[in-house]
């Protein structure tokens, strides 16, 4: 229907159209048919046309996903492709995308994520625009649109999986939206004025959820936990949605029992984990709060690198946090570098007292994730360097030092 709509405005306002249809070859020679029907109204009306052939059964073998979502992920993946391609052709940025969702398909919408279980932004509905999406018809019922087709006799294809009700969306279309109008049959119209409001609504509290997300953000991606739990949980919980929606590709792999879960878990005290969707997981530490990749935490440990030398005056001290000096003359066994082990300590003042790397790792607030993998350089149990934290006590430089060991760490940057 946007297409016709399109025709008419298209001398007024200079448009220059263009179609793509998507073959799904999801109903065989039916499929077929359609891509046939649109190949000819295109020549029909001299508008050139981009066929796109998509095995869509054959990616839901692959994905596991519905036919219905790996088919909407294929048309919109193909509608951007095609946008892209005629910018560069006509080095324009102002390609739109031009989409036949009505009012009848906005509410199908609606009731679909009530039933799903959703949050403010699915009870929303279909976005008008988005990016370079448009959605003219939106707000128009689809009785009108047929009308008008009736009225000027144009011609049309019905896709038959539309009257199967084994798609849920099918069974809201002709079950209970019928029902609903002959509650009232301005109910779709009320429909399209509650997403109006509630997207006013969601538009305010996604701005304070940007704004908690700024003024929470420390060290790159790690947000401050105290931020989160002040904060009231509207805009907690939005703040969240958008901080984790930005680590995976769909905002929607993103649940509503994710932001519950990790929202009760803010109250607590100590580290905590969630799990999130692409081997993700989302750490809850002692301060704050960060997404971990398994991907990214799987890195290859640096080499160390030594050399003694003597101590003479003047020289001056290293600062790089990778590379340490220590007094030759203290250390009484073989240095090994290792991870934490049972009985493990560090010298923490200059009055010889110790603390167990259990208890230090506790007292830094070190994530709990990371202290098996902290490499430490070892004088037996007694630890002489945490490495990329800090060095004992009992073994740094002093006015007695004749003989320095360095050490060198070539690590993955500082901690």
């Amino acid at each position: 229907m946007p297409f016709f709509m399109l025709l008419g405005l298209r001398e007024e306002y200079n448009l220059d159209i263009h179609a793509l249809h998507v073959n799904h070859c999801i109903r065989g020679e039916d499929a077929d048919e359609d891509q046939a029907y649109v190949e000819s109204i295109c020549r029909d009306y001299q508008v050139p046309l981009k066929v796109v052939r998509v095995d869509i059964p054959a990616l839901v073998k692959e994905t596991g996903r519905s036919e219905e979502e790996e088919a909407r992920m294929a048309r919109y993946e193909a509608f951007e492709a095609y946008a892209d391609e005629l910018s560069k052709e006509s080095q324009a940025d102002n390609v739109k995308i031009a989409i036949a969702h009505n009012a009848d398909d906005n509410a199908e919408t609606v009731i679909f994520h009530m039933a799903r279980g959703t949050g403010l932004d699915g009870m929303c509905g279909i976005a008008p625009t988005r990016g370079r999406i448009i959605r003219p018809l939106l707000e128009v019922p689809k009785a009108e649109i047929m009308e008008f087709i009736q009225e000027n006799e144009i011609s049309y294809c019905v896709d038959e999986t539309n009257s199967m009700v084994c798609y849920d969306r099918n069974r809201i279309r002709h079950n209970i939206l019928p029902e609903l109008s002959e509650i009232n049959s301005k109910a779709l119209e009320h429909i399209a004025d509650m997403c109006n409001r509630l997207t006013e609504v969601a538009d305010y509290i996604s701005i304070e959820a940007h704004g908690l997300l700024e003024i929470s953000r420390e060290d790159g991606n790690k947000l401050r936990k105290r931020a989160f739990v002040t904060a009231p949980k509207v805009i907690a919980s939005q703040a969240l949605k958008e901080y984790l929606s930005s680590f995976m590709p769909n905002q929607k792999d993103v649940s509503a029992v994710h932001i519950e879960s990790i929202l009760g878990l803010l109250q607590e005290d100590g580290e905590r984990q969630v799990q999130l969707p692409y081997k993700k997981t989302l750490i809850i530490s002692y301060e704050h709060l960060y997404v971990q990749d398994e991907a990214s935490e799987e890195e290859t440990q640096g080499t160390f690198s030594y050399r003694e030398f003597d101590l003479e005056p003047g020289m001056k001290y290293p600062t790089e946090s990778y590379t340490k000096w220590f007094d030759c003359d203290k250390i009484s066994d073989n240095i090994v570098i290792r991870t934490r082990a049972e009985g493990d300590y560090l010298t923490i003042d200059s009055a010889g007292n110790h603390k167990s790397i259990q208890d230090y790792f506790v007292d830094e607030k070190i994530p709990r994730h990371k202290r098996d993998s902290i490499m430490l350089v070892c004088d037996g149990s007694h630890v002489m360097w945490v490495v990329g934290y800090r060095i004992s006590e009992y073994y740094k430089i002093s006015n007695n030092t004749t003989r320095v060991l360095e050490i060198v760490y070539g690590g993955n940057g500082n901690e």
